[in-house]
């Protein structure tokens, strides 16, 4: 299970926050210290962590796994070190804020059936993806394409990999999100979706029934924004 510790009082501040998998080889030197993301200053050996593990947005409330399921911690395989991603939204532009959120894991010496990972799928972030004002309604794809799942899953032959939960996240312009599942040329039923997107409330969907995909298949996340209140171009960043 993972739960989030938000700071009293920051609620509306911390925005969301990623557990990435490290390289085993990382600098002990740089253990224990935070550093602005993406700044010069960032020690070059927080880009091998990488690998997203564990994902928590606005609104959200704790994560349970599946009684079949675990995010496996301990084995050779296992991350050594993790780093943890803090995004903030601070639109008022206060000083002096200090915050102390964060996440708190809890573990089991029992022994799960099957290992969990997470599967990132969507529009890449991309100063290429922009959304004009006064719009309505627009729409943005992105796709996971067969070639992508052939070489991502490759290791997952023949039997792909199981998804029970599905976190569908974009900011404040978003106002639907769709996961559409295709396999062979044919649309299969919808991997989640929410027509009514609130951006205060990004929780995880746990799936009534498991969904199998296999290498070959095709995801196309659907995103469907308004910015029928804005003047200016929407710029998509870090």
């Amino acid at each position: 299970q993972v739960e989030p510790l938000i700071q009293k009082g920051h609620e509306n501040l911390v925005h969301h926050i990623l557990l990435y998998q490290c390289s085993s080889s990382l600098n002990d030197s740089v253990l224990d210290y935070g550093h602005e993301c993406y700044h010069p200053n960032m020690p070059d050996s927080f880009f091998t962590c990488e690998t997203v593990i564990f994902a928590w947005a606005i609104g959200g409330e704790g994560f349970t796994y599946p009684p079949h399921v675990g995010l496996s911690i301990g084995t050779a395989a296992d991350p050594q070190f993790v780093l943890m991603e803090v995004h903030f939204d601070n639109p008022t532009y206060t000083e002096g804020l200090i915050d102390n959120s964060g996440l708190r894991l809890f573990y089991t010496p029992v022994l799960r059936k099957y290992d969990a990972g997470v599967i990132e799928a969507g529009l890449w972030v991309s100063l290429f993806h922009n959304i004009p004002p006064g719009m309505p309604e627009f729409v943005s794809e992105g796709h996971c394409t067969l070639e992508c799942l052939e070489e991502a899953l490759g290791a997952e032959r023949p039997s792909g990999i199981h998804v029970f939960a599905v976190l569908l996240h974009a900011h404040l312009a978003g106002r639907a999100i769709r996961m559409r599942h295709f396999r062979n040329g044919e649309e299969q039923k919808l991997l989640a979706y929410d027509d009514e997107f609130d951006f205060n409330f990004q929780e995880f969907q746990y799936l009534e029934e498991e969904r199998t995909i296999l290498p070959g298949d095709n995801l196309v996340t659907e995103c469907h924004y308004s910015t029928v209140d804005r003047i200016r171009m929407t710029w998509v960043r870090r």
